[in-house]
């Protein structure tokens, strides 16, 4: 029984790279905002907008953080109870978690679409950047689709692995366990070429 997620292995990627490139977005923005306060400071001048840019990048990049904590099985779960029960019962349950996380990533999805539709039919725009509010919202919005289609997916296979009473369902869509965890983070500091020789 392999330990790759097959579904996972697809996703990963391309999600990896969106998430570094917010994590670049937001190491700019982070500059910005250190000029922002430095300018205040020291020259009574100030970026227009600044704030409003802010909550923008950290919308987008929640989405797209969240897309790849779940193509990452990163979330945090209390698997204190979880532990405790037969392996069937726990398939079950993990099961339950990946469709009521897809549930939720889709409703937000349909509301966040819902949202955007709203700002272009009235033509708002943003307070002090005065540009059209649809702009930043398409990026949040395509954040939040994208995490829906990734749970969504996650939970079609949790399904098909639990009809067909596949082994792989806990160890592929349950929490990580603590050795899970000690390995992952021992093969991360050997990739990096950090970790202790044996």
């Amino acid at each position: 029984m392999s330990n790759l997620n097959p579904v996972s292995s697809k996703l990963a990627p391309p999600v990896r790279w969106l998430t570094l490139a917010a994590g670049w977005v937001m190491l700019a923005y982070a500059l910005a905002l250190t000029l922002e306060i430095l300018g205040r400071k020291l020259f009574n001048t100030s970026f227009k907008g600044i704030d409003e840019l802010g909550g923008f990048v950290l919308a987008i990049g929640a989405t797209i953080g969240a897309s790849y904590a779940v193509a990452q099985r990163s979330h945090t779960r209390v698997d204190v109870f979880l532990v405790r029960f037969s392996r069937p019962t726990q398939r079950l349950l993990n099961t339950l978690a990946a469709v009521c996380f897809a549930a939720f990533a889709v409703f937000a999805a349909w509301r966040g679409v819902s949202v955007l539709m709203e700002t272009i039919e009235f033509g708002s725009t943003a307070t002090n950047l005065e540009q059209p509010l649809w702009i930043p919202q398409l990026g949040w919005v395509l954040g939040l689709l994208m995490l829906a289609l990734i749970a969504s997916a996650f939970a079609v296979h949790a399904v098909w692995l639990l009809l067909n009473k596949r082994p792989e369902l806990n160890v592929w869509y349950g929490p990580f366990s603590a050795r899970e965890e000690l390995a992952a983070e021992l093969a991360e500091l050997k990739a990096r070429g950090t970790a202790r020789p044996d």
